[in-house]
């Protein structure tokens, strides 16, 4: 697949046929459900990150509460 941000001119633009026109436009739209998909699952393990965070913090302070009480 070729790089999706690649950036063509107006002058390129215009002289392209059609069909390679929408392979630029089918290119970049792919290009786009990837990032869109990766962005998704970061989503879902930054959660998981933050969560198990907020555990082993609460469980530290919970400790430290009974320990310095």
């Amino acid at each position: 697949m070729s790089n999706a941000r690649m950036i063509v001119s107006k002058e390129r633009w215009d002289e392209l046929e059609e069909k390679e026109r929408s392979w630029f436009v089918y290119d970049t739209m792919i290009s786009i459900d990837k990032r869109l998909t990766s962005l998704e699952k970061a989503k879902i393990i930054d959660k998981s990150l933050s969560f198990m965070g907020g555990v082993v913090g609460g469980a530290a302070a919970f400790l430290g509460i009974k320990i310095w009480s």
